[in-house]
C-alpha cells in the first residue's frame, strides 16, 4: 500500500521523536494514530491504556485524543516490520 520508501522510513525512524503520528488506510479512509516505541519512549498514560496481555510487546499504537495524545490502545506488535506489514506508516 505505500511505497518501499515510507515502509523503509517508518522501520528506521518510528520513535525517533517520541510519540509517531501514524497512518493506515480503513475502508478507502485515512486513518490516525499515535505510537509509541517502548524501548524509547512511552507515556504514563499509554502504559495505563495497555492490556495486560499485551505489556511485554515493544510497539504500540492507540488512537489520539485531539491533542495526538493516546485516547484508547488499538494493538500491540512485537516487531517493527509486522506493524509496517499491518498498514501502518509514518504520518
Amino acid at each position: 500500500m505505500w511505497s518501499e520508501e515510507l515502509r523503509r522510513m517508518t522501520i528506521e525512524h518510528f520513535g525517533d521523536s517520541g510519540a509517531t503520528i501514524l497512518k493506515t488506510v480503513v475502508n478507502g479512509k485515512y486513518s490516525f494514530a499515535v505510537g509509541f516505541d517502548r524501548d524509547i519512549y512511552i507515556t504514563d498514560r499509554a502504559k495505563s491504556l495497555i492490556p495486560e496481555s499485551e505489556k511485554g510487546k515493544r510497539y504500540f499504537i492507540f488512537t489520539m485524543d485531539g491533542y495526538s495524545r493516546p485516547a484508547a490502545f488499538l494493538k500491540a506488535y512485537d516487531f517493527i516490520e509486522n506493524l509496517v506489514e499491518d498498514g501502518w506508516a509514518i504520518d
